[in-house]
């Protein structure tokens, strides 16, 4: 009998606003490394017909030129498209209980403000993107 699972996919694809500036720094191989936080809010009513809010702070992780990009153009309050995969890391917390945290590797980050060009100025401009391989885990990340 032949294996037919459905292959594992790791893809994120988030629309919110950054929390804090980029933080860039460089890995002693020189490759840089951005750390970026990001806030993803849902709208929704409860049984009772209230507003509700749900805010999820999402940590990203920007690498290369994708993470220069990222440090050069984008500053907190900022709404961004984010595409790249779920990572894990584990770690030990101040009681030395073993923790796990989840994180973005982004792919993609992509600048969703049109600038200060309005309608009357003819169509949007493109909104600019900048993409490129995640890299393989590096255990020298500098934060």
């Amino acid at each position: 009998m032949s294996d037919l699972r459905m292959p594992d996919v790791n893809k994120v694809i988030l629309a919110g606003r950054l929390t804090r500036d980029p933080e860039l720094r460089y890995l002693p191989s020189g490759m840089p490394v951005c750390k970026l936080g990001l806030a993803v809010s849902r709208f929704y009513k409860t049984k009772e017909g209230e507003k509700r809010e749900e805010t999820l702070f999402i940590n990203v992780t920007a690498w290369g030129k994708t993470g220069e990009y990222c440090n050069e153009n984008l500053r907190k309050g900022r709404p961004v498209l984010v595409e790249g995969q779920l990572r894990s890391n584990e770690y030990v917390d101040k009681e030395g209980q073993k923790r796990t945290s989840f994180e973005v590797s982004a792919e993609r980050i992509q600048s969703l403000d049109w600038g200060d060009r309005g309608p009357s100025q003819g169509s949007r401009p493109e909104p600019r993107a900048i993409e490129e391989p995640i890299p393989e885990a590096e255990d020298d990340i500098p934060f």
